[in-house]
């Protein structure tokens, strides 16, 4: 099992690229570092309230934060494709990778539709037809240098003058459709407010039987989950239900929370004491995740006995006892 950090970058720019360098320095496998709201919630009314608040660009952060670590995954968790020809996306991939000289994941995701309809003013039909047709531009992009694809939802001519080189391709993946997708046109999955149940049951099978129809090698699923490493579970679970609420109103999150019949992302949040939580990282990949992406909560005292105990269990200690 691989463990990375899920960088919450909130609004302070300095702030954002220390975390990526206390991950590098931890002993993390990975940063991971969403294209997400900075700061916190603002009050708004009526058709704007659930309009999403961007913070920094993940690609760009990554790049600057690429010149000041090694030896660590950087990855995205998760761009959204609407926003980005798929061309456009690939060269600022190829672009923030050459400057880093190590290994650059490009996680991506459709996003929902109140953000692509209400903000974007784009259309939030055929998702699964979108997303593949988007991730063949990229790995045509990524393995030959050039495009030349016309579809129904994406077209795409042309060729870059950057030295290609493979960057391996994750999509947010949920619901079977997307899953299919992803396990039969990319390396694998990289998943948010789905549960140890759904992952066994539905996410992981439906997985790997794609990537087997298709002939690949076996996928990669990057599970991010709430951290929190503490004595007190009931409290932690609290806190972890207030920070991710939203997620009971979006509808893609809602039906993962659903199928673990859980009221809110607290009832899937890794809590406990360390030898709880090395359980349960070791039961994430008995049922087959290769990467926990953790966003670690709570008190200052919790986060640094879970910065402790994290970058042990990817090394293989704990989580093999």
């Amino acid at each position: 099992m691989r463990i990375g950090l899920n960088i919450d970058g909130g609004r302070d720019y300095a702030e954002l690229l220390a975390k990526i360098g206390h991950a590098s320095r931890s002993g993390y496998s990975a940063a991971w570092l969403p294209q997400s709201p900075g700061g916190g919630p603002r009050k708004r009314s009526g058709r704007d309230r659930r309009h999403k608040l961007f913070g920094y660009d993940s690609l760009t952060a990554l790049a600057v934060a690429g010149t000041q670590v090694d030896g660590i995954e950087l990855g995205t968790c998760v761009l959204p494709t609407y926003s980005r020809h798929p061309m456009v996306m690939a060269e600022q991939a190829l672009t923030c990778q050459a400057g880093y000289g190590g290994t650059v994941t490009l996680g991506i995701g459709v996003s929902h539709r109140h953000v692509v309809e209400d903000q974007w003013g784009y259309s939030y039909d055929r998702t699964a037809k979108r997303m593949a047709e988007y991730v063949t531009v990229l790995n045509s992009i990524f393995e030959t240098g050039e495009v030349h694809f016309e579809g129904e939802t994406v077209t795409a001519r042309g060729s870059l003058s950057i030295a290609e080189r493979k960057i391996p391709i994750l999509v947010a993946a949920l619901g079977p459709k997307m899953l299919d997708v992803a396990g039969e046109l990319t390396d694998g999955v990289i998943t948010w407010m789905t549960g140890p149940r759904t992952l066994d049951e539905h996410t992981v099978p439906r997985l790997t039987a794609a990537a087997e129809r298709a002939g690949r090698t076996r996928p990669r699923v990057v599970a991010s989950l709430p951290v929190c490493v503490t004595e007190d579970a009931e409290t932690a679970r609290e806190l972890a239900a207030r920070m991710f609420l939203i997620y009971r109103s979006l509808p893609n999150y809602k039906a993962m929370l659903d199928r673990e019949d859980a009221d809110h992302g607290g009832d899937i949040s890794l809590v406990g004491t360390e030898d709880e939580i090395a359980g349960a990282v070791k039961r994430l990949a008995e049922i087959g995740v290769t990467d926990l992406n953790a966003l670690v909560i709570g008190s200052e005292e919790e986060q640094a006995r879970a910065h402790a105990l994290l970058p042990e269990l990817t090394s293989g200690g704990r989580e093999n006892q």
